[in-house]
């Protein structure tokens, strides 16, 4: 544990830095995004700070079609404890969620395999009344951090 990461006051769980901080004491990846859910004074004096970690998985195999090599994003949650001098006494993240991490996987490999998922060239614009013609009912582009991600075409 890195015990030089310490909480000031409640509002320095909110600094950009210090958020920096926590996920490299908490060993996340530089491209996790945590947002504050909770900071709480404990008892005894101490803090208790509550993030929810946004972790961007990138998704690897030839049976997902056009949707090879796409980024999701899944969800935990950080949980730090302080003492009353802002030390940092404890920690814990929750694990990734494997099962849903895994029904996302199978959905995929189904779009994929009914041929459902159109790949937009960089800088497309997606028009929904094309893909509604093509029956592809989800688009993979490239987003601004250079992911390619895949999302819903929007078919009124």
């Amino acid at each position: 544990m890195n015990d030089e990461l310490r909480l000031a006051d409640l509002e320095t769980a909110r600094a950009a830095g210090f958020v920096e901080q926590v996920k490299a004491a908490l060993d996340l990846p530089a491209d996790a995004q945590l947002q504050l859910q909770n900071v709480a004074r404990g008892a005894h004096g101490g803090a208790v700070v509550e993030y929810a970690v946004t972790l961007p998985i990138q998704i690897v195999g030839a049976e997902f079609g056009a949707a090879n090599g796409v980024t999701v994003d899944e969800r935990v949650n950080a949980s730090l404890q302080f003492d009353a001098s802002g030390a940092r006494v404890s920690s814990r993240v929750s694990p990734l969620d494997e099962r849903h991490l895994r029904l996302t996987k199978d959905n995929l490999r189904k779009l994929a395999a009914s041929d459902a998922i159109y790949l937009a060239k960089p800088g497309e614009a997606i028009d929904p009344d094309v893909l509604r013609a093509q029956r592809k009912s989800w688009y993979v582009e490239t987003d601004a951090q250079g992911r390619r991600r895949i999302k819903r075409a929007l078919m009124a």
